[in-house]
């Protein structure tokens, strides 16, 4: 058996790490719609109805922290503005979003069926999150373990 997981292990959990940046309602919903084609400030204000404030505090932090990117554009006889885009970090969280939204569907949705899905624009076929193995082969939660790495291991000594 791999050796324990200890309290002090869990001072570099990057799980928490991760929620520290998106586990709000509002930076998910904005993740999502970025993965909808959204862009633009005000196309986010329309369809998430959170206050201007809100917005903009979290399109901040998800810049700096390099999750989206902006992009000045300018309407003809207006000024400067900015689109936002997801930068490859963001794109590296879509499984993350489509597991939430897969859960949701299953346990939250009326009949089990959320407002949407996700198809393959190839194939036509469900897009799902799934747990693989680094082959890519499906692993079952009872098949899988939690191994602490020797660095973790050997800095709380």
């Amino acid at each position: 058996l791999p050796p324990a997981i200890r309290a002090a292990d869990f001072d570099q959990c990057s799980i928490a790490a991760t929620l520290s940046l998106i586990g709000e309602k509002w930076t998910i919903l904005i993740l999502r719609d970025v993965f909808s084609g959204v862009q633009r400030f005000d196309d986010f204000l329309a369809r998430l109805q959170c206050s201007p404030a809100v917005l903009s505090a979290r399109l901040k932090t998800l810049t700096e922290a390099g999750l989206l990117r902006k992009v000045s554009y300018k309407d003809p006889g207006e000024r400067e503005r900015f689109a936002y885009r997801p930068t490859r970090a963001a794109v590296e969280l879509l499984p993350v979003i489509v597991g939430l939204m897969q859960w949701g569907d299953a346990h939250l949705a009326t009949g089990g069926q959320g407002p949407a899905e996700i198809r393959s624009k190839a194939s036509g076929l469900k897009v799902s999150a799934a747990l693989v193995d680094e082959l890519g082969h499906p692993v079952s939660p009872s098949d899988m373990q939690l191994v602490p790495l020797s660095k973790l291991a050997s800095s709380a000594e």
